[in-house]
């Protein structure tokens, strides 16, 4: 199972890049577009709105994962043993409840825009863009259940000395 969620971490670190480089092309095209005769990317801007989104999510879900996100660890840095694996299995649920929002609430959203098309570029979807929020949720639940089992487990190993 290890081995199959860090593949999908990998699948998503380099689906972050690629959104990322797709955003600094667009970003250079919009740029070169004004100051350069000739050039028109009307699309460039619409592109480079949904790379950066698709981007800012699966930077947020490996970032979730490996542990690398905003956190405040003052009651974490003071508790042990017991203690400190209530509470980190109720930050693991409540990740987990917001995964599961991300994705009821992501797929309504997907399915409410998918007929809605963009100004600029009419074969375009917005519910692509939308479709992201589903896809993250799911990542954001396994990465939150992975990070339950491991923390059931470092506490059996460290038999009451765990700590974080």
């Amino acid at each position: 199972m290890k081995k199959w969620i860090n593949g999908l971490a990998k699948v998503q670190l380099v689906l972050a890049a690629i959104f990322f480089i797709i955003f600094m092309v667009c970003v250079i095209l919009q740029v070169a577009s004004r100051y350069i005769p000739g050039i028109s990317v009307f699309w460039a801007a619409t592109i480079a709105t949904y790379s950066f989104i698709w981007m800012v999510f699966f930077g947020a879900a490996i970032t979730l994962r490996e542990k690398e996100h905003f956190k405040l660890t003052i009651l974490l840095d003071k508790l042990k043993g017991l203690p400190l694996l209530v509470l980190q299995v109720i930050i693991q649920v409540i990740l987990i409840w917001f995964g599961y929002i991300m994705v009821s609430d992501g797929y309504e959203i997907s399915q409410q825009f998918w007929g809605w098309t963009v100004n600029s570029m009419p074969q375009l979807k917005q519910g692509y863009m939308w479709l992201v929020l589903p896809i993250t949720g799911v990542t954001f639940m396994i990465y939150a259940l992975e990070s339950l089992v491991e923390e059931f487990n470092k506490y059996r190993r460290d038999k009451g000395g765990y700590q974080a």
